[in-house]
Formats: structure tokens, sequence, C-alpha cells
């Protein structure tokens, strides 16, 4: 790895073995190693690839906003993410964090305080990264002595989702979560109550919901044999009624052709949260 910037004693850009511009991290990795010489691997304890065209040109406009300890901060909540949430996120990121940190402490500095519309469903749809995001806001609050409000928790938890997804970008992760909103609306709507967020078969019916929606996005579908599909038709008709609602706003908003299979799939799943909510 050759050194391209020093941050600081502990955190460096370089271009990396395989000739990608990356963030580096590790007590004293870029200490008395000047530009275009060589790191100690051996030193690196965390290392983000800055993926995309942009790569170090965005990296630079960023450090322009935000300072290396954002950088830092971010870092050390991914990599405990990481371990909390059981996957690996993606490293771009580190960039969006340390961006969204650093304005957040702006804010609390400056008593600003902004929510998201998407909270609830955030916290209903994604709670393992909206609990693990509460919690940074409430160490961030003692570690800083700012009022950091915990909607907070919902921006964070978004920066999880959308380096954990398939799915590219911020918006079409925002987009994904506006569709499941928007499935859960016509559900609560149709039954006329609310989802309990402690209720195990509303959980499954909400997982069941992200996949059916990440496989209409990826134009996947799944199937199910006719007879069955009649019998679910002829128990479930209040649910089958919801679930063909559902279909036709999909097809209406985004063009979308949910295959019978889904549309009985999604009854079997609303007729559970209908008997037991």
């Amino acid at each position: 790895m050759k050194l391209l910037k020093a941050l600081n004693n502990n955190v460096a850009l370089v271009l990396d073995d395989k000739r990608m511009e990356s963030v580096v991290m590790g007590r004293g990795v870029a200490f008395n190693v000047k530009v275009g010489q060589h790191i100690n691997s051996s030193l690196v304890e965390k290392h983000f690839v800055l993926n995309g065209r942009g790569g170090r040109k965005d990296f630079d406009s960023l450090l322009k906003r935000i300072t290396v300890n954002d950088i830092e901060l971010a870092s050390n909540i991914i990599r405990e993410g990481e371990l909390r949430l059981g996957y690996q996120c993606n490293d771009s990121i580190l960039l969006t964090l340390s961006d969204h940190l650093g304005l957040m402490m702006e804010r609390a500095r400056e008593g600003i305080y902004i929510g998201t519309p998407l909270e609830w469903d955030i916290r209903l749809i994604y709670p393992d990264e909206y609990q693990y995001s509460k919690e940074v806001v409430l160490k961030l609050r003692e570690k800083t002595g700012y009022e950091i409000p915990e909607q907070e928790a919902a921006f964070i938890a978004l920066h999880f989702i959308n380096a954990n997804f398939s799915i590219s970008g911020m918006e079409k992760t925002m987009m994904y979560t506006k569709i499941i909103q928007n499935i859960l609306n016509i559900a609560r709507l149709f039954y006329g109550r609310e989802f309990r967020d402690n209720n195990f078969d509303v959980s499954r019916f909400i997982t069941h919901v992200r996949y059916f929606v990440r496989r209409q996005m990826d134009g996947e579908s799944l199937q199910m044999d006719l007879d069955v599909g009649k019998i679910i038709e002829q128990k479930c008709p209040e649910d089958y009624r919801c679930a063909q609602k559902i279909a036709a706003f999909l097809k209406q908003a985004y063009g979308w052709d949910v295959g019978e299979g889904e549309v009985l799939y999604l009854a079997l799943h609303l007729n559970r949260i209908n008997q037991n909510i």
C-alpha cells in the first residue's frame, strides 16, 4: 500500500495492493510515512475502498465539511454494527455515515432537530438496525453532552440498510422503504387496525414483504400450485382481497405485474396478522 495522503497518524488515504484508492486506519499507520512510500500493512486495522469514479474527489470534498474524528467515529460505529447485525457493510457507508455524523453534530450544537416521516416504519421494518442505531444515539449523547434526538436513529439505520442491500444508492433504499410503507398502510387501512411492532406474525409479514419487494425490483416472482391457490382464495377471501388491492396499487404506482403466486403468498401472511392483531 502506498500513501497518498496522511490525515493524521492513524488515518490515511492510500493506493492499495489492487490499485484501489482506500482509507485505512490503525494506530500509527501513517506515522513518519511520506507520500509515495509504502505503509506497514500489519498496522492496518480497518480498510475501506473508495468506490465509484469520484472516489478521491468525493473524499477530498468530504474533508472540507467534516473532521478526521468524524471518520474515525463512523468507522467504529460501522465495525460494531457489523458485529451486532451479523452482516458486512459495503465500503461506501464510511463516507456517507461520516458526512451524516458531521452534519448531525453540527445540528445538535445549534439545537436544530429534524425527523423523517419514515421513522415509525423504519423501526417496524428494520428493528435490528433501528435498535442498534438508537443505542448509538444514546452513547453519542453521553460522549458529547449534546441533546441528540432519538429521531436520528432512523437516519443512522438507513445508512446500514443501504450498505447491506444489493440495491445501490440511498435514493433507491428510500424508495424501497417507501414501497414497503405503502404496502403496510394499505393493510392497516383495509383491516382498520394498527400493527404492533412486538407481534411475531407482524414481524413475519414484514419480513415476507421485504423479500417480496426485493423480488419485484429484481424482476423475480414466487410460484404457487393453482389448486392450492384456489383453496387459499376460498378460505381467506378477505385477505385475498387485501392482497389484490396491494397488487393493484403496485401496478398503478410502479408498473409492476405481481404474479398470482405472489398475491396468494401475501394473502397467507395477511391472514396470519388478521387473525392475531
